[in-house]
């Protein structure tokens, strides 16, 4: 298949999946309700007051993972909520500090101050959805961790999940209209695949550099892991976040998940589908450059290296 009738074809079949398979499975969400006891969530004082963020870069596995983790009867996680990026941004701001001191503030006085709204807002929806802690996953957040962690200090805890950059490339750069996250990149050189790749790169980088900076409060999980083995690797998520285990989290989407901003193709499935090696799709001279480009971030990963070749 050729790289340019990507973008159309995916549209297509994503307005279709969407339109059949969406209602099917909401229909079978509330069927295994009424089926299903809830379960009650326990208060855990020292827990429900460790909030948890989802790391990792557009169609990396986030929406899945938080469907998962919002699915556990004691986690709220909602759809991408978005303004944490912007409030983490701020921090980071090379004159911040300036400018809070403009209104008789320090910034760590301020970081506080915001936090505290932040926790209240996440625990109001929390408490909606009978849940004592919550969670949150914006991939925005990427380009502004030092600001997060500054911004919601040191008690959270970190769950981060990497994919593949060749099959994420492949994704965004299919994507029309184009991602407007793509066009720094762009400008930097044509091809909405390569300017993909490039992004995937940038985002993870700074992904495993934060990782290494706070391991003590961080857990990564790779995307290959989570639909291959799904069992294993979330048994792993849940007890670095020292939560028990509960197997429904396996049937994501038997929970009633609040609506919102994710990658709609999650809400169309019932089951951890293997998206992996769309990148084959792509015509092979592109498949070298991609690899080029990822290669070194990929195995600081702990992906192995290949071999890609024109014929």
């Amino acid at each position: 298949m050729l790289a340019g009738h990507m973008p159309s074809l995916s549209r297509a079949y994503t307005a279709a999946r969407l339109r059949l398979m969406r209602p099917v499975v909401r229909a079978r969400g509330a069927a295994l309700r009424l089926l299903r006891p809830r379960r009650t969530a326990e208060h855990n004082e020292a827990l429900d007051q460790v909030p948890i963020i989802v790391l990792g870069c557009h169609r990396s596995g986030t929406s899945l993972l938080r469907r998962c983790l919002d699915s556990h009867s004691r986690i709220a996680c909602p759809p991408e909520t978005l303004f944490l990026e912007g409030l983490a941004a701020t921090l980071e701001y090379p004159d911040a500090d300036k400018g809070f001191a403009g209104i008789g503030l320090t910034t760590e006085v301020a970081a506080a101050d915001l936090r505290g709204l932040i926790d209240r807002w996440m625990r109001q929806h929390a408490a909606r959805e009978g849940k004592p802690r919550w969670a949150d996953k914006s991939p925005g957040v990427l380009a502004y961790l030092d600001g997060l962690d500054r911004l919601l200090g040191p008690r959270v805890r970190y769950v981060a999940i990497v994919r593949d950059g060749m099959d994420v490339a492949t994704s965004l750069g299919a994507t029309e209209p184009r991602w407007w996250q793509l066009q720094p990149y762009l400008d930097a050189g044509g091809d909405p695949y390569l300017a993909a790749g490039r992004y995937w790169v940038e985002r993870n980088e700074a992904l495993h550099a934060f990782l290494d900076r706070h391991p003590e409060r961080s857990h990564l999980l790779r995307y290959t892991d989570l639909v291959t083995q799904p069992e294993d690797t979330l048994k792993a998520v849940f007890a670095s976040l020292r939560e028990a285990w509960e197997p429904e989290v396996l049937d994501f989407n038997a929970h009633a998940h609040a609506p919102g901003l994710e990658d709609h193709h999650v809400s169309t499935t019932t089951r951890f589908e293997d998206n992996r090696g769309r990148h084959r799709r792509l015509p092979q001279p592109l498949q070298v450059q991609l690899w080029d480009l990822v290669r070194e971030t990929m195995l600081r990963f702990g992906y192995g290296d290949r071999s890609y070749s024109i014929v």
